[in-house]
């Protein structure tokens, strides 16, 4: 069944490549939005490092290294976080975040992410993944948080309303940042959990093949 997991993956990241560049011509060609807005937004970034993670899932399946686990469980976490955070807080917004054009917001805020999260559960990590392992995940969130502020305060624009200080302070600013850090760590902690747990069951199914999934 190796070559159904090859052409969902395949598929999946050639779909969200043709979401972003489709939308990213509408909002050139409408004047909505510059490509270095576009390109900050944690939807985009997100799902351009899932739709890597997947191609290269789609060329080399049997990838099986400690690395190569840890990155597509932050590529899951960071996806995960994308789709829960859009769903309960930006899903009447989604002219505000860059996407006007429905099937890319379902491509990009909706089937992405769970695609990734069931390709982590379907192939499970061939190796533990530890907690320290884990906690590099949040290495890139918290850049692009540092990184849309500081950008933010220099062009006077930001990609969500909960890292935009203009409306309501800093201090909302920071009670919103604080809740999504505890919900993205809560993420992480769910893709590092499904994945081990997935890998002990694959284990005792499959004696000798520890996550190798279907």
């Amino acid at each position: 069944m190796e070559y159904i997991v090859r052409a969902y993956r395949a598929l999946m990241a050639i779909a969200i490549i043709a979401a972003i560049v489709a939308q990213l011509s509408r909002s050139n060609a409408n004047g909505i939005l510059d490509t270095g807005n576009f390109f900050s937004y944690f939807t985009i970034q997100s799902n351009l490092i899932g739709a890597a993670v997947l191609g290269v899932g789609a060329i080399r399946p049997r990838l099986d290294s400690p690395r190569w686990d840890s990155i597509r469980g932050a590529a899951t976490t960071y996806l995960f976080t994308t789709g829960v955070v859009f769903a309960l807080l930006l899903s009447n917004l989604a002219a505000q975040v860059g996407t006007t054009m429905p099937w890319v917001n379902s491509v990009l805020h909706q089937i992405s992410p769970v695609v990734i999260f069931l390709d982590w559960l379907i192939r499970p990590p061939r190796n533990q993944v530890t907690l320290p392992s884990a906690w590099l995940w949040l290495i890139y969130p918290m850049l692009w948080l540092v990184y849309a502020l500081i950008r933010g305060g220099i062009v006077d624009w930001y990609p969500y309303p909960f890292v935009d200080p203009r409306p309501d302070g800093w201090a909302h600013v920071i009670k919103s940042c604080f809740a999504i850090a505890i919900g993205i760590i809560g993420f992480m902690l769910i893709v590092m959990w499904a994945g081990n747990s997935m890998r002990r069951w694959y284990a005792r199914h499959s004696p000798g093949s520890a996550g190798s999934g279907i």
